[in-house]
């Protein structure tokens, strides 16, 4: 059976455990290793990389460089299809292995693939597999937290239901196990005996029931749908968003429908006012069917104000009603069964759906299997995770996260993606793919003041380009309708050197490609 330990500091750059780095080395010329290291053996080279770690030391880039030329890894192919190899291998035998579920879930067609599903197969591909045992949080810490937190929030509160809550919380907090929980390894912390969890699970589940109970009276202007559609709205008028190619009219509707659906419902006093001003503003949307009469009319800045007084009613609310309150009811319900409260357990469900984890337990239990394809499997197994520990290496030593695309494309030969983020809050991606149809497609995002979007795509087919520029207003409707803005969208000849950074405007590339910006 597998044995991963979180007592152990896990590293994933070591030669005898990362395959991929075993091959950079086996294959670098001594003049090579002289340049990652002053030393020419094998330990001095790791030294110098474990010493100077996340760095981007000159150690770093030049092993990283050979990581990216390294043949062996440069014709390692796409991941998803040596999955599709060892699903074929395991299934000439009649006898099902675990891990076929696993693979086929990395096998999820694009066109099927929703956001949730997505950020989840991100992180059990594999390439996060050390980095989250070394970081699995402390259930019971993170419990005292919260109802330390809660006790916090409801301090304030005239509710007579809020001050019998946050007595109960305060009982809780005296509890063996949560006056022991502190941030240490989870493997250190006070291991208590299920009979204990059970107790501190089931106060768990009785104190949520109470906070429901007690938010049952909660007025519709304090409804989560109404905060949701108050951030779109705001979303939607913001300047960025009043042009030609952002502006909305039906969206920045459906939402003040939805906020009127709700205020009408309201039996505060100032839903009354609120209800008036809606109704002016629908009444000056009747005769508005382009940007600049919305301008015109000046309904962005009415709209904004109708927005601002919603917010303020809603910050006047019992503490027991805010949002705050919402959230650490919703972190509770996590945290509200004996099997939630062991870290142990946390650690096991980690193994139990990581891509890489299961690789190595599969492995070690087909080399002792009669199963009629073993060599085959254990090939495809090997390959596997080779590709893993590629992407592992090439995360490391770049500073950054370099991933797989942990789903199925038939038109897809190649791809990975590499995703980085700056001490200005910058976030940068690069999204490199190689198309059965078009060839190189890559796309270099950047997103920037929270949800400012550049987008620079290369390509080199002109057919490939006549679709993007069509669909672009799409993309762009897509973007704003999820509450990001699209600042500038540009596609450029692969030919041209990209400018440093998409967030820079550099005037004098306007000739190339087509441009449409925001």
């Amino acid at each position: 059976m597998i044995n991963i330990s979180s007592y152990k500091q896990l590293d994933i750059i070591l030669p005898n455990t990362n395959k991929a780095l075993a091959k950079v080395l086996g294959n670098a010329t001594p003049k090579e290793l002289e340049i990652i290291s002053n030393g020419k053996d094998l330990k001095s080279v790791m030294n110098t990389i474990l010493k100077q770690s996340g760095d981007s030391s000159s150690s770093d880039k030049a092993l990283l460089e050979l990581v990216k030329n390294n043949p062996t890894l440069k014709n390692l192919g796409d991941v998803s299809s040596t999955i599709k190899d060892l699903l074929n291998s395991i299934k000439s035998d009649k006898e099902q292995l675990p891990i076929e579920k696993t693979l086929k879930n990395f096998l999820t067609d694009i066109k099927d693939l929703k956001n949730s599903e997505l950020k989840q197969k991100l992180e059990n591909s594999g390439v996060f597999l050390e980095s989250r045992i070394k970081n699995a949080k402390n259930p019971q810490l993170e419990l005292k937290n919260t109802l330390t937190s809660l006790v916090e929030t409801l301090q304030n509160s005239s509710s007579p239901s809020a001050k019998a809550i946050s007595n109960q919380v305060k009982i809780l907090l005296n509890n063996e196990i949560l006056k022991a929980a502190s941030n240490i390894d989870i493997t250190k912390e006070n291991r208590a005996n299920q009979k204990i969890l059970a107790q501190l699970s089931s106060n768990i589940e009785n104190l949520i029931s109470k906070l429901k109970t007690a938010q049952k009276g909660i007025d519709t202007i304090h409804n989560p749908t109404l905060n949701k559609a108050l951030e779109k709205l705001e979303h939607l008028i913001q300047v960025k968003n009043l042009t030609p190619q952002n502006f909305k009219l039906s969206s920045i509707k459906e939402s003040l429908e939805q906020i009127s659906l709700n205020i009408n419902k309201s039996f505060t006093m100032e839903s009354k006012s609120i209800i008036n001003s809606l109704e002016k503003i629908f009444q000056s949307l009747k005769g508005i069917d382009s940007i600049e009469k919305f301008i015109d009319k000046n309904l962005s800045n009415d709209i904004s104000k109708l927005n601002q007084n919603i917010k303020d009613v809603i910050l006047k609310a019992d503490p027991i009603f805010s949002k705050d309150t919402n959230l650490i009811l919703n972190k509770l319900q996590t945290l509200n069964t004996p099997e939630k409260l062991n870290s142990a357990q946390n650690v096991k469900e980690i193994i139990s759906s990581d891509l890489k984890a299961i690789l190595m337990q599969t492995s070690e239990e087909m080399a002792k299997s009669p199963h009629a394809n073993q060599n085959e499997i254990l090939k495809h197994i090997d390959k596997l995770s080779l590709q893993i520990d590629h992407y592992q290496l090439l995360s490391h030593l770049s500073n950054g996260s370099s991933l797989y695309l942990p789903f199925s494309w038939d038109m897809l030969e190649d791809g990975n993606i590499e995703l980085k983020k700056d001490e200005d809050e910058k976030f940068y991606c690069d999204i490199d793919l190689k198309l059965k149809e078009y060839g190189e497609l890559n796309l270099k995002l950047t997103l920037f003041e929270k949800n400012q979007l550049n987008l620079h795509i290369y390509s080199s087919s002109e057919k490939l380009k006549t679709l993007l520029k069509e669909n672009i207003p799409s993309l762009r409707s897509a973007l704003i309708d999820i509450q990001v803005t699209p600042r500038e969208i540009r596609v450029y000849e692969p030919k041209i050197k990209a400018p440093i950074s998409p967030y820079q405007n550099q005037e004098d590339n306007i000739y190339m490609g087509f441009e449409v910006k925001a």
